[in-house]
């Protein structure tokens, strides 16, 4: 049976197929304020609290990641927990290079995650300077087949989280994933999250694979929560 990482949320683990696949690159991308983090962090507590021994390997590009929401997502007793967390602050997109290129050294064969928080932003810093865009390119398209890689050959559940932009001329006005074609290429599985029209309840949709589904969860102070109709 196909090992999953769960996002602690049962409505969305069930979207999933009860999680994201280990040995499998995932893109979560929405805007702001969507859950993208507290996604993130909800999957690494609940592989802490499920494997005894396990890490969780988490790049803070955005360098967003609190002490306070940390602590509270792992709860009264989740110290011992953070302890296996391992974060790395990249400065520049180079250096989020280096650091992604170091991780298989330090991954075990077998399931641990590695969150990437974001992907692209400090990809989307540099790519601003026109005459580094195909260097820029090039290098995020390397990061990305390298985490693919790691994910393939180390068994980890590599998550993505992506920022969005939005399309020109669409109406109704949409958004997409920045630097979208590569991040769709190299990911098994796509997730888009959306905000509703009701106070801290978001809606996630499985985009890819093509078995699509989609719900809605709520975003608390602990966390990930299941939400009840009526939306």
């Amino acid at each position: 049976m196909e090992r999953r990482l769960s996002t602690g949320c049962g409505v969305l683990d069930g979207v999933l197929g009860g999680g994201f696949r280990f040995g499998k690159v995932s893109l979560i991308y929405g805007e702001a304020a969507t859950g993208k983090t507290t996604l993130a962090l909800s999957c690494a507590i609940s592989h802490l609290r499920a494997d005894p021994g396990g890490k969780v390997f988490y790049v803070d590009a955005d360098q967003r990641l609190s002490t306070n929401r940390l602590t509270q997502i792992a709860g009264p007793d989740g110290g011992s927990l953070l302890e296996r967390l391992l974060i790395w602050r990249p400065r520049s997109f180079s250096e989020q290079t280096e650091i992604i290129e170091g991780l298989p050294a330090l991954l075990k064969h077998g399931a641990t995650p590695v969150i990437v928080d974001s992907i692209t932003g400090l990809y989307r810093l540099e790519a601003g300077d026109a005459s580094r865009t195909f260097a820029i390119n090039k290098a995020l398209n390397r990061q990305l087949a390298f985490l693919s890689e790691t994910a393939k050959t180390k068994g980890a559940a590599v998550l993505l989280m992506g920022q969005v932009h939005s399309v020109l001329g669409a109406e109704p006005p949409q958004v997409e994933p920045v630097a979208q074609r590569l991040l769709r290429y190299w990911s098994d599985t796509v997730l888009r999250l959306e905000r509703t029209q009701t106070p801290g309840v978001r809606q996630a949709v499985l985009e890819k694979p093509e078995t699509q589904g989609a719900c809605r969860f709520g975003l608390s102070d602990a966390g990930l929560t299941d939400v009840e109709r009526p939306w």
